[in-house]
């Protein structure tokens, strides 16, 4: 999950099932991608977080999460960030299965998705006390398109 608050201040974290490994290989002391900065989740106050879902094996490899961040940390949007993301997963292992989910401090927020059996993938977004889902689209499909927060809703940048 990525949460940013009314200031603009951000938090992100990530949980783990781990069951491919707890119940097929019972590796003693593996650590999965969840508690890895980066990995499962990341963020920078002032730019923004991400948070991943899939093999944890590849996250650690990839570190999508921080590559994200790093991404909004030189302008580029939450929605590209994502994909971009997912897309350099892509070039190394193109049947990887998982998901990202970013926000920048402004609020903007994007998602990206890669080969889920469902071919989508849901995603909430809350404001002001109120919830709804999202849904995109994955790759290597035809990416959704980029969500547009409504017309005087955007956050202005805090200002370091």
């Amino acid at each position: 999950m990525v949460v940013v608050d009314s200031t603009g201040n951000v938090s992100a974290g990530t949980s783990t099932n781990g069951a491919r490994y707890k119940l097929t290989f019972q590796i003693p002391g593996r650590v999965g991608d969840s508690p890895i900065p980066g990995a499962g989740a990341y963020a920078i106050e002032g730019v923004g977080g991400a948070a991943a879902t899939g093999d944890g094996d590849v996250l650690l490899r990839f570190l999508p999460s921080f590559y994200i961040v790093e991404q909004m940390r030189q302008g580029t949007k939450p929605f590209k960030a994502a994909h971009k993301a997912i897309r350099r997963i892509l070039e190394h292992y193109p049947h990887f299965q998982g998901a990202v989910v970013a926000a920048n401090s402004a609020g903007m927020y994007g998602a990206a998705c890669a080969n889920l059996s469902s071919g989508k993938f849901m995603f909430s977004v809350g404001e002001a006390g109120k919830t709804r889902s999202e849904t995109i689209g994955c790759l290597p499909g035809k990416p959704s398109q980029e969500p547009k927060l409504p017309p005087g809703k955007r956050r202005r940048q805090r200002k370091n």
